[in-house]
């Protein structure tokens, strides 16, 4: 390896001493080369000619012509006053309701009939009457076809000074007009809301065009909400209600005894599971081309729990412990539920017709229908 030693004078006067490499000395005089004309200055030559040249534009050259296709137009705004807060826009918190396109400009909401529901334009009709007479506003049909209605004067207070001496300011009052538009097949309906008066005792109350749309919104997302608190009611009426039980004791159609429900085969197929575990069954196998269950069966036991909570006691079969068959047969009358021996004979008339309740008490513990 060799070494090259280089002597620098500093204005300190002190001889500094630089070692190098010769292969450092190799990589620098490379990179040089490689940079090529990049280290050497241009001649003054081409240093002229790289300066811009002004371009002399004549005084007569005229404009070149422009196509005026995409020009905007120049246009007088229709004078108005500005708002500094947002809109109200219009909430469909019901499950039946439906944002329009023209919820922007109007307060205006579509009803769509449901399961919870029934008969859309009555059930509309019954809210909207419920909801002002919470409110103590009395509302009035403005047309034969009771789709249109007209409010009483709805007034807006101000609650002002403090515990014995509050007293309530009346602000503002307003009418609005409440018109349901059905669609022609009747599963659904526009409603809309429009502010027909408003009367006011300071100036500052005085509603703007905003104002006023704002008002209708409000009003509109408050029956919305009105007719939301109707569907979860009906819905808890509807969890809570007992399912009809149209199952009967009867025969199958070779004349043996069973229990006869006028459910579709498949109906029962799919809702028997549910019955079974409440009457205490054990499911072993089932085969779903014969629609057979095999079964165990044991007595329930009522727990001290159920017993410290009052809760009834389970259903218990006329049968002894053991295990048994259940098969579903189709027939005129709808599906005949046979009750049938691990061998798979038919059980006794008597026990068919002892087990009539319990089953009974199972499908309504299960909420199907059978």
């Amino acid at each position: 390896m060799y070494y090259f030693q280089l002597f620098e004078f500093s204005f300190s006067g002190v001889v500094q001493v630089h070692y190098w490499k010769k292969s450092g000395i190799a990589l620098a005089v490379s990179a040089i080369l490689l940079s090529g004309c990049s280290v050497f200055k241009a001649d003054p030559e081409l240093r002229a000619k790289r300066q811009p040249v002004t371009l002399d534009i004549p005084a007569d050259l005229a404009t070149p012509r422009q196509p005026g296709k995409y020009d905007i137009p120049v246009t007088k705004g229709s004078p108005g006053t500005v708002t500094d807060k947002s809109p109200v826009l219009v909430l469909a918190t019901a499950s039946s309701s439906r944002i329009t396109d023209e919820a922007e400009k109007l307060a205006r909401v579509m009803f769509e009939r449901n399961d919870l529901t029934g008969d859309l334009l009555p059930f509309l009709i019954e809210q909207i009457n419920r909801f002002f007479v919470s409110d103590n506003v009395t509302v009035n049909p403005t047309g034969s076809d009771n789709l249109n209605f007209a409010t009483d004067w709805i007034k807006r207070y101000r609650t002002e000074g403090f515990w014995f001496w509050q007293d309530a300011v009346l602000l503002d009052e307003a009418r609005y007009a409440i018109n349901i538009e059905p669609r022609p097949h009747g599963r659904s309906a526009v409603l809309t809301i429009t502010l027909l008066e408003h009367r006011y005792f300071n100036e500052k109350q005085k509603l703007s065009v905003a104002d006023a749309r704002d008002n209708e919104v409000q009003l509109l997302n408050g029956l919305i909400n009105q007719v939301a608190i109707a569907e979860i009611e009906t819905a808890v009426v509807n969890r809570d209600r007992e399912p009809d039980v149209a199952l009967e004791p009867g025969m199958n159609n070779a004349g043996e005894p069973a229990l006869i429900t006028p459910q579709s085969l498949d109906v029962v197929w799919s809702q028997l599971e549910p019955v079974l575990k409440q009457l205490n069954f054990t499911i072993n196998d089932i085969n779903r081309s014969s629609y057979t269950y095999y079964l165990s069966y044991s007595k329930p036991s009522r727990g001290l729990w159920s017993s410290l909570l009052g809760q009834d006691a389970p259903p218990v079969l006329p049968i002894a412990d053991g295990d048994y068959q259940i098969v579903l047969q189709r027939t005129v009358a709808g599906t005949a539920i046979n009750l049938l021996t691990k061998d798979g004979q038919p059980l006794a008339a008597e026990t068919v017709v002892a087990a009539y309740t319990p089953f009974v008490a199972a499908i309504k513990a299960a909420k199907v229908e059978l």
